[in-house]
């Protein structure tokens, strides 16, 4: 007959697993949302309040437990497309803008610090020939 820890010790490990699958199970439901939130949340305090009007999605799924990942489409100008990414890895919380070729594989992607930042980034592309402020001023 088998000693009683060994019961304690298999029931013990049964229960623990259970809340292990438990608990992985929220974090895949949750995981989407909390991506969406993370970014919106950071791009305000990166970018400012303009930053929420940006429309974030779920960018596929990594490890959903502690990478959080979710994009934003900037604009299609000139045969570039403007995204901005967003990326939460074990606490590093990340802002990267990429512009990529629409009819090649040619990228480029940039990490974004600051709103400015965002801007002199955006200068160098097709793009700002349509939102730049200073288009007629006398300067």
């Amino acid at each position: 007959m088998s000693h009683p820890i060994m019961f304690a010790a298999a029931k013990h490990l049964t229960a623990v697993e259970r809340r292990r699958t438990a608990s992985r199970e929220d974090a895949f439901r949750t995981w989407g949302p909390r991506s969406i939130t993370a970014a919106s949340k950071y791009a305000r305090r990166l970018l400012g309040d303009a930053a929420v009007t940006l429309d974030w999605e779920v960018l596929g799924l990594l490890s959903f437990e502690e990478h959080l990942q979710a994009c934003a489409s900037l604009d299609t100008v000139g045969g570039q497309h403007l995204e901005l990414y967003f990326t939460d890895q074990g606490g590093t919380e990340r802002i990267l803008l990429r512009v990529s070729c629409v009819s090649c594989p040619s990228q480029h992607v940039h990490h974004v610090t600051s709103l400015e930042q965002l801007g002199q980034l955006l200068s160098q592309t097709p793009a700002w020939q349509s939102i730049d402020p200073r288009e007629g001023d006398d300067l």
